[in-house]
């Protein structure tokens, strides 16, 4: 009996005394979650791949597909080629992937940011888009491209339902890090009414623009997102009202994002930014307006997770 109880204290004791060291001890919490690089990535791939549409059609004839925007392409016989230079025959599928807002050229990273031939001292400006196309056409598993001389003729509304601007031409992709464009050296843009009609010579990344009209004092533009959103699994664009044009910021140092030395913006411009991540498989988003001042600095404070439906929504509703 004198053991149990022995044995008892001594049970009590060190309940006490782990007690004691609980209530002592320091509460943890979890790590914070972080946004990821791959993340936004195959967020944005998803999202392509989400809006192609496929089409098949024979190489050896005149063929024409409809998309469900209704966009009309036309191929000529015999357009295609393998990577050999050999003349494809058979039948051909295309891929074709449409953007006429902005919701798609922020939820897809394809902004309207144009090279600039004469930039010597800006290297980029905005364009206003009429509609971003991406062609590609395949014969098993094989990407094929177009043979000399060859092209395909495009009929596509005016996007927002507007009317054709006489002004637009032809820009091509140039994708590296991010999607910029390239203006054609010859281009044919014939706008009608509601409607472009359109001859691309390029497979790929297609598009109708023209470069903004940026006239007045310009300044550069820095935005500063909250600790841990760096370029590397955070995007950063800037939405510029009253057109269909976003433009990327990827000039990133010391924590800041940066337009410049790449472009300016005009000192009174309208503007919406939009940062956005993705955490643990969800989009985290901030939309912020903003009027564009000399020397401007853009702080935002937080990304607040969002679904994908309200983020359509609200992108959408970009003026």
């Amino acid at each position: 009996m004198k053991h149990l109880k022995k044995t008892i204290a001594v049970l009590a004791g060190l309940t006490l005394l782990f007690s004691a060291c609980k209530k002592d001890d320091p509460v943890v919490s979890p790590p914070e979650p972080v946004p990821g690089s791959i993340e936004l990535q195959t967020y944005f791939n998803q999202n392509i791949s989400d809006e192609i549409e496929a089409f098949t059609i024979d190489a050896s004839a005149n063929e024409s597909i409809t998309s469900s925007n209704g966009t009309q392409i036309s191929f000529y016989s015999n357009s295609f080629k393998h990577s050999n230079g050999a003349l494809v025959t058979g039948n051909v599928t295309i891929e074709l992937l449409e953007v006429f807002d902005k919701s798609g050229m922020i939820r897809m990273n394809a902004p309207t940011l144009g090279n600039v031939p004469w930039g010597m001292f800006q290297p980029n400006m905005p364009l206003i888009s009429g509609g971003e196309f991406r062609v590609k056409a395949f014969q098993n598993g094989e990407e094929l491209e177009l043979n000399d001389g060859f092209g395909y003729n495009v009929n596509s509304i005016v996007p927002g339902g507007g009317m054709a601007d006489p002004n637009m031409e032809v820009f091509y992709g140039r994708n590296s890090d991010t999607l910029t464009w390239d203006v054609a050296d010859s281009s044919w843009v014939d706008g009608n009414g509601p409607n472009y009609y359109t001859y691309f010579d390029a497979l790929n990344w297609c598009n109708i623009d023209q470069f903004m009209n940026t006239a007045g004092p310009m300044t550069t533009v820095n935005v500063q997102l909250p600790s841990g959103f760096t370029n590397l699994n955070s995007a950063l664009f800037i939405s510029i009202d009253g057109v269909n044009s976003v433009v990327p910021v990827w000039g990133f140092e010391n924590g800041v994002y940066t337009i410049g030395p790449y472009y300016q913006l005009p000192i009174g411009m309208n503007v919406h930014f939009i940062a956005m991540a993705v955490i643990g498989g969800a989009p985290h988003v901030a939309i912020i307006p903003a009027t564009i001042q000399d020397n401007h600095l853009e702080i935002i404070s937080d990304l607040p997770v969002t679904t994908d439906t309200q983020l359509i929504i609200d992108l959408s509703n970009l003026p």
